[in-house]
């Protein structure tokens, strides 16, 4: 935990103890504003996320999908899950029909839901369906954020469900129970009047900005301004009219034409060279080239009951969203086509799609109709382009498999558990020399069993994924290289990771996988997550915790800025920058930071980290303290020579000082 306190002479302070209150953060939560009151059913925004698989996001119970925060942005439609890489603005449901005659719209988009409950998240038996499912409900009655609306009366139950393993970890499925409930007379916010809705209509708004990276802003050039988004209702030939995409033997047909899906990318800005200077900024090529967005995010309608006939695709972008239920109809929902943006002549620009079935003739009071749709992210990281749309119909046709065999789908039955995975580090005489990486063997006596893959990694590359290399031989086949070594307990595997620097951060995971899988549908080999909860693990290897204060030290001393150390691309969803370490600390330590004239500067204690705002970080060990070199005044500290004193009730005190460099 971190200190802050008053200027004391430091002479004094060597002879004498100060006793300090530490102060937690208060917890914070980002509410939208939601007026709520005794008599409303409305409750507070929430939300929780989906983070099993590899496509990372966010479910609401105000009708968002994804997080479209300017600041401290979470997983939104983050893909790989964990690289903080976002895909996804937002996501939100239109509801239309008539009433009496007169069209109306709620649009989520324009605040026009409630919450009626809280986010409710089930995982293991209490997840029926999925791996990991969501609960909430929301309705139209009463919206006191949105204004000059007119509600349909709707209550919307929204369930997710997602996977972790190989074949269903790119999607995430959303099933909405949408009920005609009436509408509210009497002005105490609960519906009361009875009402037929004729001519339903259900759209989704798809407003992704293909992509954000953790220090790319909202509005980057680089994050918004030339997303493109189509439709498969649409012929294919529109792909061999971008350059970027023609020439690639896809293999898509008039078959895969089916009028349920729509989708983004990240295409060429002609006014903004990429991030390595080329001129194409197809993909987001960073620094190195690399594809930073190589993937089309995409959603499918998989089923609705009643049968709703597939109606439309639209486009708009950010300078022309309707205004009006009017314009709604006018402009999106009244045409029943499927526009293709490429006829239309359409520059670069911030667009989103409108993707509609219906209608349905009539939806009685009291009635319900259910759509399920997927979300999900296709990716070929090293091609991108044509290769991901390709790679983005395979996995909603497995999202479409899953619906249409009524989820009947036991994981367990098919792929072994990810083993439970132990990181430690190797101490001899109080000093780390490795990191044993420990797993158990019960994936062995699973009937598709067919390996394990090693993995570890100690770096992210430019798009935040963890930079894996194998562990090992790797790879431990049963029908090749067999068994991995044998771990200290009966029953499990072990490998050692050698040398290793402490206070970086090393990633492990171990990862099974089974011989190829033909029923009930042949999905090949088949991987457990490589981000599972049990078999993934990060570590920042430190010392033990000291039982004397010989070996204090100061890690890096100079401090230098640029170094590897540090964040160096700060933003608002990572915000720190530096760091330096004490180590080698008793679990009692408080670190005291002072100028050479004596000047109190700030104030640590072991355990206490100074890095946030990613999913993948390592824990501080308690033998550590971290400063992030800024003053107990909020201002960086000045390059020069400081002094420090550890003081622990248990062992005494410990001078020392250290060069910070710019």
């Amino acid at each position: 935990m971190r200190f802050k306190a008053v200027s004391i002479n430091i002479l004094l302070l060597i002879t004498s103890f100060t006793e300090l209150i530490a102060v937690d953060p208060p917890e914070s939560k980002r509410l939208r504003g939601r007026i709520t009151d005794l008599t409303s059913p409305i409750v507070e925004d929430d939300w929780k996320h989906h983070t099993i698989g590899n496509f990372w996001n966010r479910v609401t119970n105000f009708n968002y999908v994804g997080d479209d925060a300017y600041e401290g942005r979470t997983p939104s439609g983050d893909y790989p899950g964990g690289s903080g890489n976002s895909y996804l603005y937002r996501g939100t449901l239109w509801l239309s029909g008539f009433a009496d005659g007169i069209f109306h719209s709620s649009q989520g988009s324009d605040h026009e839901f409630s919450p009626l409950d809280s986010v409710i998240l089930y995982t293991g038996d209490d997840a029926v369906r999925g791996e990991q499912e969501t609960y909430t409900k929301y309705y139209d009655v009463y919206t006191p954020l949105a204004e000059n609306h007119t509600p349909l009366g709707l209550e919307i139950t929204e369930r997710t469900f997602a996977w972790s393993a190989s074949f269903a970890d790119d999607f995430i499925i959303h099933e909405y129970s949408i009920k005609n409930v009436g509408i509210d007379s009497d002005g105490d916010h609960y519906p009361d009047i009875e009402r037929d809705i004729t001519d339903f209509y259900f759209t989704v708004r798809l407003d992704a900005d293909v992509s954000k990276l953790p220090d790319w802003g909202a509005e980057d050039v680089y994050s918004n301004i030339d997303d493109y988004v189509m439709s498969d209702g649409t012929n294919f030939d529109w792909l061999e009219t971008i350059e970027q995409m023609a020439g690639v033997d896809h293999g898509l047909s008039e078959e895969d034409k089916d009028s349920s899906m729509m989708f983004m990318w990240d295409g060429d800005n002609r006014h903004q060279n990429a991030e390595n200077g080329q001129p194409d900024d197809f993909g987001n090529p960073g620094v190195d080239g690399t594809l930073q967005s190589p993937g089309f995010i995409g959603l499918k309608v998989l089923k609705t009951e009643p049968v709703m006939p597939k109606h439309s695709f639209h486009v708009n972008h950010i300078s022309n969203d309707p205004a009006s239920d009017q314009e709604a109809w006018s402009r999106m929902i009244s045409d029943p086509s499927f526009e293709n943006i490429f006829e239309m002549g359409y520059p670069a620009y911030d667009y989103r799609g409108l993707f509609t079935v219906g209608p349905l003739d009539i939806l009685r009071s009291g009635d319900s109709v259910i759509v399920t749709i997927a979300y999900g992210v296709g990716s070929d990281p090293a091609r991108g382009s044509t290769y991901s749309l390709v790679d983005l119909f395979n996995i909603m046709n497995t999202a479409q498999w899953i619906v249409d065999n009524n989820y009947n789908l036991d994981i367990s039955a098919m792929v072994p558990a990810a083993p439970e995975v132990t990181a430690e580090e190797l101490i001899v005489n109080g000093v780390v020399t490795g990191i044993g990486v420990t797993w158990n063997d019960l994936a062995i006596s699973h009937e598709n069993f067919q390996g394990y893959k090693i993995w570890r990694g100690d770096s992210r590359t430019i798009t935040g994924e963890i930079d894996w290399e194998p562990l090992g031989a790797g790879i431990y086949d049963i029908d090749g290289t067999w068994p991995p070594p044998s771990g200290t307990a009966a029953g499990s595997y072990q490998l050692v990771d050698a040398p290793v620097t402490n206070g970086f951060d090393y990633y492990y995971s171990v990862q099974v996988y089974t011989d190829t899988i033909k029923d009930p549908i042949n999905l090949g080999p088949v991987f457990t997550s490589i981000l599972d909860k049990n078999s993934f693990k990060v570590i920042a290897p430190a010392n033990a915790i000291a039982d004397n204060l010989n070996s204090v030290k100061v890690v890096p001393n100079p401090y230098i800025g640029s170094a590897r150390w540090n964040n160096n691309l700060p933003s608002d969803t990572f915000p720190w920058q530096h760091r330096m370490q004490f180590t080698n600390l008793p679990s009692d330590a408080v670190v005291k930071i002072y100028s050479l004239d004596g000047d109190f500067i700030d104030e640590v204690q072991s355990g206490y980290g100074v890095r946030s705002g990613d999913d993948l970080l390592a824990d501080t060990k308690k033998s550590v303290a971290e400063w992030d070199l800024i003053t107990r005044n909020n201002q960086e500290a000045a390059p020069g020579i400081y002094m420090f004193i550890v003081d622990s009730q248990s062992l005494g005190q410990k001078v020392g000082k250290f060069v910070i460099i710019r």
